[in-house]
């Protein structure tokens, strides 16, 4: 599946492959530096010491790194806006990795550099601010203490009674040990002050690099690359999904039921080699497509094989281009050789394409006959290349094709020939996009179906098959053409005069 539509997934990987290199090419080169710094707690303990960095104060500072409190300290010293870094702790360790990037190589590691700087400048200032504010604290206790304790004395100097001497020598006691507490967390603070500064170390300044992160070319095109080959087999998939093209004969016999198969007809090999008209039978007698046309010859003389009466068999299709002038050929040219007297007769008064295989002219034939203009010997063309084989063309095309073909002509034509042939092959239009072949089809003895693999419609099919039930037509079997080809847009003998039959998802050659 995937391979019958190759050129669509590599339709969709060379777009989105283009459009991404095509988007890098136009895209400003942008430019990345790295500053790498090591986080440190500014959280101290009562007996002295700082407590260990916790998960959450990595994530917190990471927060603080891209704060506007940090960005406004970079935008400051650098005189210009920045973009916020990028922060990220580097696996399970104490390190934070500033990731700035822009357009110049130079100011991407300076900004980087920026940010470390400022952080540390950032927490440093609100650690030591931190630090005033508990100083202030203090000293306003130590001052209060140390009032309380000169009135104390002094009380205790005015009075010399041992009860009221005695209590304020408690209190006096209790306020200098308040006091001592005090001066002790001031030292502390003092202490605290010199061992934590700032809340993080440089560890590895940012150095410039004139590498550009964005674009890179290679990288974003083998990413194009995959994602194409994703979004193409995607496609290729949805398609499929809702693609009923005859591909098998198992498909074909789902479609037609108890119609059986005739026969079925490889794809020519090399076939833009030879001209369109070239006879397959004639000009590649050991070809696969030649052995075919003599297996589907053997299956076409069984058809009726209870009579002696020579038959007169139809060749139509759903729909234009799918071989029905070139099986009629090869089939005549192979029942000729095998010693039958076969007529070929070009019902196909529209876009008619037997004569070019006999390089005859189109001034007399079948529309000659059924408009009594001319007699049927005066037209028959007795092939000078195939013994046993003559044809009669189709002949200026008329403009009541349908009436002409449903007049008694077409039958006393037929019953003209049977006098002097085996077996009559009837080129036909398609039965879906006009009536002819319908028309056709109640004068035959039976009709055979081309449909080719990989472009005839099951839809197509079914409602041929309909169309030829109601008119009670003698359908005796189906031929699956060209198989294993794709679509090649070009027919055997086209029939886009006819148009599109667009209800069946069809389309003209």
């Amino acid at each position: 599946m995937f391979w019958r539509r190759k050129y669509l997934i590599a339709l969709v990987v060379i777009v989105i492959v283009g459009l991404a290199i095509g988007r890098d090419a136009i895209s400003h080169k942008v430019y990345g530096a790295n500053a790498e710094m090591q986080v440190v707690s500014q959280e101290v303990s009562l007996g002295g010491g700082v407590t260990p960095l916790q998960p959450s104060d990595i994530a917190t500072d990471i927060q603080l790194v891209q704060s506007s409190g940090v960005v406004s300290i970079v935008e400051a010293k650098l005189g210009r806006s920045v973009p916020t870094p990028g922060v990220t702790e580097v696996g399970t360790t104490e390190v934070l990795n500033i990731n700035e990037s822009g357009t110049n190589a130079a100011f991407a590691a300076r900004a980087a550099n920026a940010f470390v700087a400022a952080y540390i400048q950032f927490t440093a200032s609100r650690f030591a601010n931190q630090i005033e504010e508990q100083k202030t604290i203090l000293q306003s206790e130590a001052t209060t203490l140390q009032s309380q304790i000169s009135t104390i004395e002094t009380e205790i100097a005015a009075n010399s009674a041992i009860a009221s001497t005695s209590a304020l020598n408690t209190q006096l006691n209790s306020d200098a040990a308040q006091l001592e507490q005090v001066n002790t967390s001031l030292i502390q603070l003092q202490l605290d002050q010199s061992l934590v500064r700032a809340g993080a170390l440089q560890v590895s300044p940012a150095i410039v690099d004139t590498t550009p992160i964005s674009p890179r070319p290679l990288r974003d095109g083998l990413i194009a690359g995959l994602l194409g080959l994703l979004v193409g087999a995607g496609l290729a998939l949805f398609e499929d999904f809702f693609d009923d093209r005859i591909r098998n004969k198992e498909m074909l016999f789902e479609v037609s039921g108890n119609v059986p198969l005739l026969g079925e007809i490889p794809e020519f090999d090399n076939w833009k080699s030879h001209s369109e008209t070239a006879i397959i039978a004639n000009d590649r007698p050991k070809s696969a497509a030649a052995e075919a046309y003599r297996s589907l010859r053997t299956a076409v003389q069984f058809i009726g094989f209870d009579t002696d009466h020579p038959k007169v068999i139809q060749i139509t299709s759903p729909t234009e281009s799918e071989g029905k002038t070139t099986t009629v050929i090869d089939l005549a040219v192979t029942m000729a050789s095998s010693g039958s007297r076969v007529a070929v007769v070009s019902c196909d008064l529209r876009r008619p394409g037997l004569h070019k295989f006999f390089k005859v002219s189109e001034s007399l034939g079948v529309s000659s006959i059924l408009s009594g203009l001319e007699s049927v010997e005066s037209v028959v063309v007795v092939s000078e290349d195939f013994p046993n084989l003559m044809c009669i063309p189709s002949g200026p095309i008329p403009p009541n094709p349908s009436e002409l073909l449903g007049s008694p002509r077409l039958a006393d034509l037929f019953e003209s020939l049977r006098a002097i042939n085996d077996v009559i092959l009837v080129d036909s239009p398609p039965v879906l996009p006009v009536t002819d072949a319908i028309v056709i089809a109640q004068s035959v003895d039976f009709v055979v179906l081309i449909a080719r693999a990989g472009q005839t419609h099951a839809r197509a099919m079914a409602r041929a098959l309909e169309l030829l039930a109601n008119v009670d037509a003698p359908v005796k079997g189906v031929v699956l053409n060209a198989l294993h080809s794709q679509p090649s847009g070009r027919g055997y003998g086209g029939y886009g005069g006819y148009g599109g039959y667009s209800s069946y998802g069809t389309k003209g050659s």
